[in-house]
């Protein structure tokens, strides 16, 4: 099997130099690259028969639904699973999507089905709870109340009977204690949670937490991007891997959960990347937090979604999402036990195959070297999706076969691509700086068709992209003109030479005007290879 099918061409050359009239010659390709859409065909029938639904429903690119589902299924399992690809190497069942989606891209709608059925889980959970967390609560007080009559009992005791008063408040004391902490109502889902607060609600079910979210606030809380914060990544690093940690909680005694899960699956809009990529406390890019994530970056679908074609989703795919995420609940979730998913031999076997294909391209000047402390986690969590697609497609099942680990390698061309891009944006290098003059080469494509090969300025060019979201600076003169020069450095546009001024003329100079390149209104020439990023995220 070839898993090596995402390397792309190598650098921005053209073969040949085409000239065109005016002094122009051909210019360096700046469109963002074509990346492989998600193969939904690789997540098994019953799965990929669900996101192809809400594919067709929503009108969103597959890999919105196909990487939300991936977190659904984690959050189902609970992290009860614990995957055994060979001796000494296991991986927990935590999944962590990442999917960049603009505003306006029908985010929540696509993240629906999937979380509504997990909704609808936690809501029996906790009907099915209810009564035993009455009974304790009403215990508690009982055992309360009769430790507080025991007290009250000793103090006011004579000489003769205080020993027999303080044995029956010893004994109080000692049943109170035996009690434990009341259980908590069960949850599934978490939305807007703060960092310092996750060890604590994940202490309460039973070290279970999963955020599914169709927004990055999750990122934000953690990255310190509100109140230019420091980040706060620890717990979901340990939860990330199923350890085990103590929490203190005040005014109570430390408790230690023996696991800690989390699942997280997020559509986050990219100047939440780019934002991550500038804060002067970068701890998050170097401490292997990004880089547990798998990402996707679909093609937006916003502006070219027929309202008339969406297609319901078949009644009987969701009774199949609900049974089959139910059934991983009743089985896994809800047991204490950790059951081990063993990969086969021949697996196994194949794993070593995947592991050998990455390690020229992790080497210094292979394609994977500046990503590398991303690449080189991917084969753990390729098992991970592994797992989760299998118990998915049967929840009994006990191994991983080679069949199913190749579904779920063959979908690291995918990861790999769309990681490029999206560390990229977090390193604030090519894509960052590629980002505002792609807008600006869209705004000229868009020009009324007498503006057509007429100059522009800064403040025309600002005019046309206000409101776009060009990272923390936003949309300036000062950003405008910076997006304006990698245009003329690629080639797309030229700054013609200024008017002269007539001797002794004052006032403000008139504001510079650029030529844009003709080819920006001719579609056949976009390039649709894809580039090779320069990330430049150091190794965690």
């Amino acid at each position: 099997m070839n898993w090596a099918e995402d390397v792309a061409a190598d650098g921005d050359s053209v073969n040949s130099v085409r000239h065109f009239p005016g002094g122009w010659e051909e210019p360096i390709s700046i469109d963002r690259p074509t990346l492989t859409p998600f193969p939904t065909h690789l997540l098994g029938p019953n799965l990929a028969a669900v996101v192809n639904a809400v594919t067709e429903q929503v009108q969103v690119a597959p890999d919105i639904p196909a990487m939300i589902s991936l977190a659904a299924i984690s959050t189902a399992v609970g992290g009860r699973v614990q995957i055994r690809i060979r001796p000494g190497w296991s991986e927990a069942s935590s999944v962590w999507t990442a999917t960049v989606a603009g505003a306006g891209e029908r985010k929540s709608a696509a993240e629906g089905p999937f979380s509504d059925a997990l909704r609808r889980i936690e809501k029996k959970l906790r009907e099915e709870a209810l009564p035993e967390i009455e009974e304790a609560e009403q215990m508690l007080k009982i055992t309360q109340a009769r430790l507080d009559d025991a007290e009250k009992a000793a103090v006011k005791a004579k000489p003769d009977t205080f020993k027999l008063r303080m044995d029956e408040a010893k004994l109080a004391r000692r049943q109170l204690a035996e009690l434990g902490p009341i259980p908590s109502l069960p949850r599934l889902l978490f939305g807007d949670i703060t960092p310092a607060a996750m060890p604590q609600k994940a202490s309460q079910q039973g070290g279970r937490m999963a955020v599914i979210h169709s927004e990055g606030t999750l990122l934000k809380q953690m990255g310190g991007l509100y109140n230019s914060g420091a980040s706060d990544t620890g717990f979901a690093l340990d939860a990330y891997d199923g350890k085990a940690m103590p929490v203190d909680r005040i005014g109570r005694d430390s408790i230690e959960m023996e696991s800690a899960h989390l699942a997280v699956g997020l559509l986050i809009q990219p100047v939440i990347l780019e934002q991550l990529g500038r804060k002067k406390d970068d701890e998050m890019l170097h401490n292997g937090f990004v880089q547990r994530f798998l990402y996707s970056f679909p093609p937006s679908r916003l502006g070219y979604q027929d309202p008339r074609g969406s297609i319901a989703i078949p009644g009987e795919l969701i009774e199949d999402l609900q049974r089959r995420l139910q059934g991983l609940v009743d089985t896994l979730w809800k047991n204490g036990l950790v059951r081990v998913v063993a990969f086969t031999d021949e697996a196994s076997e194949a794993m070593y195959v995947f592991q050998e294909s990455l390690q020229e391209r992790l080497r210094r000047g292979g394609d994977l070297h500046q990503m590398a402390s991303w690449a080189s986690k991917l084969p753990g969590k390729i098992a991970r999706v592994a797992g989760m697609l299998a118990l998915y497609e049967d929840v009994q099942s006990h191994h991983i076969t080679a069949e199913q680990f190749h579904a779920a390698a063959g979908l690291a061309p995918y990861f790999i691509q769309h990681a490029r891009l999206c560390l990229d944006l977090m390193g604030a290098n090519r894509e960052g700086q590629l980002t505002p003059a792609r807008d600006v080469l869209e705004w000229l494509r868009r020009r009324k068709p007498e503006q057509i090969s007429q100059p522009f300025s800064v403040r025309d060019a600002q005019r046309g992209v206000d409101g776009n979201a060009w990272g923390p600076d936003g949309v300036t003169s000062e950003t405008v003109r910076a997006a304006i020069d990698v245009l003329i450095d690629r080639g797309w546009a030229m700054a013609m030479p200024e008017e002269p001024r007539a001797e002794g003329q004052r006032g403000r100079r008139p504001s510079p005007k650029f030529l844009p390149h003709p080819l920006i209104w001719d579609k056949s020439w976009r390039k649709e290879e894809e580039e090779v990023s320069d990330t430049h995220l150091r190794s965690a």
